[in-house]
């Protein structure tokens, strides 16, 4: 009774930071012009990309063994604060800010590191509210303080946001395991930062996929394609990649406590599951996002982008179908096998990111938005595929070349 009053939590925390995140990015998209669309595509794209790279693959390995949550800490936060500074510098003089934006991202990376720390050892340790509270709750914080005007900067409104979620985390310490029997696998140290040095390569490429375009369109500066791929993503895919990432949350924590899961029969079982579920999920995001251009932005059914509202809407469904690789890959590939795909997910998104750099040279504006989005779907496809050749590899126990 306690586990589902537990998922039921989850999911309903879940649920308020999608609702939450959907209402912000909206409000901006109907409220802002477009350098400030831009400046918060690029702030969001920032914090998260940087943030969660601060885990450095961790957070997989602590899912197989979370009596390395405690062990694993000071050298995390070590890390995070080297990582933040550098990133920050690297913007500072890209971008041009003043001293005080760069400090305040600096500091808006580092407190979403922790956040993704603490959501990493609560998903760990099986406290799975308390996870998607760190994970997901700072997004309702930043509704209300955009609903109640209090600042004019939005930045301002991420960092507030985050400071409170944090002391909100150290007090339900959730990081902190209650029962032991949930400690799957005995690893050492030496192998844990063998498996997460694998495991971050991955996390890397994962991440450039999904923040890497908005990024670099803001690095290279075309508001107007930042803010065209904005408005639509913000509205297309929400849905479906909310609720893609909460399947994920859930399938890791209950694949790995069945004895019978590393079967192909299982792995099949899933998968099907899965496929079905995403093309509901992305029909049913997809025709919400587009009630939303007609009735809330107020764009004539002729003016609509459906070039980009098909394009995202396959990247929406083969990021669905690509979860169930994901964490068959997170809890089942050894250091080879993950160094293995790794070396193919880096190839490929070393590919897609020369192509976005040379598709904003070479055009500007909503073509650009276009062409972007085709190689975002094209570098998912590659994914899925590479994963699941490997996966096969992984369930027959043979050795990865």
């Amino acid at each position: 009774m306690r586990k589902k009053i537990d998922l039921l939590a989850s999911f309903g925390i879940y649920g308020i930071g999608l609702l939450s995140f959907l209402i912000i990015e909206i409000v901006i998209i109907k409220k802002y012009n477009v350098t400030s669309i831009a400046n918060w595509a690029f702030y969001k794209s920032t914090i998260i990309l940087i943030g969660s790279f601060t885990l450095l693959g961790y957070d997989q390995v602590l899912l197989r063994d979370p009596k390395l949550i405690r062990i694993h800490f000071k050298k995390f936060f070590l890390r995070a604060l080297v990582v933040s500074l550098c990133s920050t510098l690297i913007i500072f003089f890209i971008k041009d800010y003043s001293w005080e934006n760069a400090f305040l991202i600096f500091l808006g990376i580092v407190l979403y590191g922790l956040m993704n720390y603490n959501t990493a050892a609560s998903r760990a340790n099986n406290n799975l509210w308390k996870s998607q509270f760190s994970k997901n709750f700072w997004k309702f914080f930043i509704l209300l303080l955009l609903l109640s005007n209090f600042v004019q900067d939005i930045f301002i409104y991420f960092i507030i946001a985050f400071s409170i979620t944090v002391v909100f985390v150290f007090f339900f310490k959730g990081y902190i395991s209650k029962n032991n029997k949930t400690l799957t696998n005995d690893i050492s140290v030496n192998e844990a930062e063998g498996l997460s040095r694998a495991f971050l390569i991955t996390s890397v490429t994962l991440l450039l996929a999904i923040y890497g375009e908005q990024f670099l369109i803001n690095l290279c500066g075309d508001e107007i394609a930042s803010a065209h791929l904005f408005k639509y993503f913000a509205v297309i895919t929400p849905i479906a990649l909310s609720l893609n990432g909460f399947l994920g949350f859930y399938l890791g924590p209950k694949i790995i406590r069945e004895s019978n899961s590393k079967s192909h029969k299982s792995y099949k079982q899933l998968f099907h599951k899965v496929f079905l579920f995403s093309i509901v999920n992305t029909l049913f995001s997809s025709i919400i996002g587009v009630l939303f251009l007609k009735y809330y932005l107020d764009i004539e059914i002729q003016d609509f982008d459906f070039s980009l509202i098909l394009i995202l809407s396959g990247v929406s469904f083969i990021r669905g179908i690509y979860v169930t690789n994901s964490v068959y890959v997170g809890l089942y590939a050894n250091k080879s096998e993950l160094l293995g795909i790794a070396r193919y997910f880096g190839i490929f998104t070393a590919l897609y990111l020369i192509a976005v750099v040379v598709a904003l040279f070479l055009f500007s504006g909503i073509f650009t938005a276009q062409i972007i989005s085709v190689l975002s779907l094209i570098n998912w496809i590659s994914r899925f595929v590479i994963s699941n050749i490997y996966i096969k590899r992984i369930l027959n126990k043979k050795a990865v070349v």
